[in-house]
């Protein structure tokens, strides 16, 4: 019997099983300490086949067949073999056994992973925030659904001065804003997308790794023509380009710095470490995948918000605002260290959508 042609045969000749697959994953996901076994798998299987999650459960829930991808979206292990070998593994397990059609050993490898603490984020290479989808890498923190409550008091902020400029008959003019700390880019390239205003935006970070993956995010959301990228520690880059004398120039500046002290850092990482480790929080756990130059805050976790708010008279204008990011509990800290700006500062704490302390709001008078 001759071979069937090549052009004649179907474009989907392999179909994974998706309750079984979704079924077992989540088991062991659920054994390993995952706060959200389900949605971790369901996550995992759809960054496999190249589709969304809801069109995943979709098919599911029909009983439709789920198809085998032709072309593997995983991100490639090879760019992170040499700073990342063990993730590098999984994913080269996973896009062989994708490759070769077998969907229960690519998925394993994937959950196996993440068992171990790590992000999904750096398994998928995906993340989503607010109406973005950002790349991410293991060289930047995983953006938090809890850090939207800086983006929407920015925008809050924004509207306001677009109200108080057509209060006064004159259309909106361009504002100075300012993200410290930029990492994945996240919160910079939000507020780019969204502003009510035109911005001049400047994204600041210490690492180069994290600045890549904000560039490439920025061109990603079509807005990279709207922020200019600066290599550095904190604000330093901002006032390096001024001149001696120059007064503040920001009208907004925005910062989710690392908050985690760096006993809880050490713990995590240590903790990590041990495979058979009973019972397990992965979500605490996958602080030892992430870039320690995000998270460790010095002894208090306060050590860099400390010295951001120290700067911040040569960098608020007046009526400008700062918003800054923060750890449970460390909500009175961070309004005592911000009253010591003295007379002419005021500062509010936020919450998330949780409901919890998150986000300190420091505005000068003016």
């Amino acid at each position: 019997m001759s071979e069937e042609p090549v052009a004649s045969r179907p474009l989907v000749e392999r179909e994974a099983d998706g309750p079984t697959l979704l079924r077992e994953a989540t088991a062991h996901l659920e054994t390993a300490g995952s706060p959200t076994p389900r949605l971790d798998a369901e996550t995992l299987l759809a960054a496999m086949l190249g589709t969304r999650v809801t069109t995943l459960r979709t098919a599911v829930a029909a009983g439709f067949p789920l198809p085998l991808p032709a072309l593997i979206e995983l991100p490639e292990p090879e760019p992170l073999s040499d700073r990342h070998p063990q993730l590098a593994d999984a994913l080269r397990i996973a896009r062989s056994a994708l490759s070769a059609g077998d969907a229960p050993a690519a998925l394993a490898a994937l959950v196996q992973e993440r068992a171990a603490g790590r992000p999904i984020s750096h398994l998928t290479g995906r993340r989503g925030f607010r109406r973005l989808e950002l790349l991410v890498t293991p060289d930047v923190l995983d953006p938090r659904p809890e850090s939207e409550i800086i983006i929407e008091t920015a925008l809050a902020f924004l509207a306001d001065r677009v109200a108080a400029d057509r209060a006064l008959g004159r259309a909106p003019h361009p504002l100075n804003a300012a993200e410290i700390g930029t990492g994945s880019g996240a919160l910079a390239v939000a507020l780019a997308d969204e502003s009510p205003v035109p911005l001049r935006l400047i994204a600041t970070d210490i690492s180069g790794e994290a600045l890549m993956v904000a560039r490439a995010n920025a061109l990603r959301c079509g807005v990279a023509s709207r922020i200019t990228f600066m290599h550095g520690d904190l604000a330093e880059p901002l006032l390096a380009a001024r001149a001696p004398g120059d007064p503040a120039h920001l009208d907004l500046l925005i910062a989710n710095l690392p908050y985690v002290p760096t006993a809880e850092v050490d713990e995590a990482t240590r903790d990590a470490s041990i495979r058979d480790l009973a019972p397990r929080d992965l979500a605490r756990l996958s602080i030892a995948a992430e870039p320690r130059l995000a998270l460790d805050g010095g002894g208090d976790g306060l050590e860099l918000i400390r010295r951001l708010i120290a700067e911040l008279p040569r960098l608020l204008r007046p009526g400008g605002a700062a918003l800054l990011e923060f750890g449970d509990g460390q909500g009175d800290d961070v309004a005592r260290i911000a009253d010591g700006l003295g007379i002419g500062w005021r500062v509010a704490i936020r919450g998330d959508l949780s409901g919890r302390d998150r986000m300190a709001e420091i505005r000068r008078s003016g």
